[in-house]
């Protein structure tokens, strides 16, 4: 928060800068005899390049505009010195160049800060997004939280050697479910799935909801070799459920795990997600 009040403080200094500079030209502009509005249509020009494009843009206009004022200017001189339009001293060309380039420079930071602005305006919603981690319908952190709590077990088991398993459970047409049966009869469904996956969990072992059907777990010191065990656990989880109307419903899943050790050499979520996804066993339960 502190961060954005200064670069409004400082977006506000450089157009209050902007302004007093614009104000000072038109005071002082130089003399460009019978191409004095066009010398200012093209600092206009030039100055809209760089407020709103950028300092880059803005300064490559300005130079074009010099070489053009200039090529002009000494083709005058040279081939026809009878022609009044360009025979303005070679100071006032100079004058006028400093002028275009501070403009510009001026214009520029203006629209740097604000663009700076705008990215530091994003990144904290993004961090508020990233802060509200937890998923309505079921309480469980959420897709985000997830991809940041895998990254801290990654970056644990590749410092200690601590291995850890990931587990990847999708209920298999959910939402088929819910446009049939309702919102509310999904919510229903969904607090009670909730409540037999903690039930079916360990306390240590962290919960999440990736998407409407997909649901995610990070198991700490579970080895392969105990994942069967684990497997069988989830196999009759849900079971049949019985809706509000009387009706019995049998969901199917389908499971999916991977073991992250330090010898794997895993070093991002998408790199694991990507292997459980489309490489690993999956199991059909």
């Amino acid at each position: 928060m502190d961060t954005s009040f200064r670069k409004k403080n400082l977006i506000n200094f450089y157009i209050g800068l902007l302004l007093i500079a614009v104000v000072l030209f038109y005071l002082f502009i130089p003399d460009l005899g019978d191409v004095q509005s066009e010398g200012l249509i093209l600092i206009a020009v030039a100055l809209f390049v760089s407020l709103f494009t950028g300092l880059r843009a803005g300064l490559f206009t300005a130079l074009i505009i010099l070489f053009l004022f200039g090529s002009l200017y000494f083709w005058n001189v040279v081939f026809r010195p009878a022609d009044q339009t360009f025979l303005f001293s070679e100071a006032t060309l100079f004058y006028y160049g400093l002028w275009l380039l501070g403009l510009v420079v001026l214009s520029g930071n203006v629209y740097e800060q604000i663009n700076q602005l705008l990215q530091l305006n994003l990144a904290l919603k993004e961090k508020v997004k990233r802060l509200v981690a937890i998923d309505d319908e079921t309480g469980l952190d959420n897709e985000s939280r997830f991809e940041l709590e895998l990254q801290l077990e990654i970056d644990r088991t590749n410092r200690h050697g601590e291995s850890f398993t990931i587990l990847l459970y999708q209920i298999d047409h959910f939402s088929e479910f819910k446009k049939l049966y309702g919102p509310d009869e999904s919510v229903r469904f969904l607090e009670f799935f909730s409540e037999r996956l903690h039930q079916s969990t360990r306390t240590t072992d962290k919960k999440f909801r990736l998407s409407t059907e997909e649901f995610a777990l990070i198991l700490p010191y579970a080895s392969e070799e105990n994942m069967q065990i684990i497997l069988n656990r989830f196999k009759h989880m849900i079971g049949d459920y019985d809706i509000s109307n009387g009706k019995t419903v049998s969901f199917t899943n389908h499971i999916a795990h991977y073991t992250v050790t330090k010898e794997a050499g895993i070093e991002s979520p998408d790199e694991v997600l990507g292997l459980m996804r489309n490489e690993l066993k999956s199991y059909a339960l």
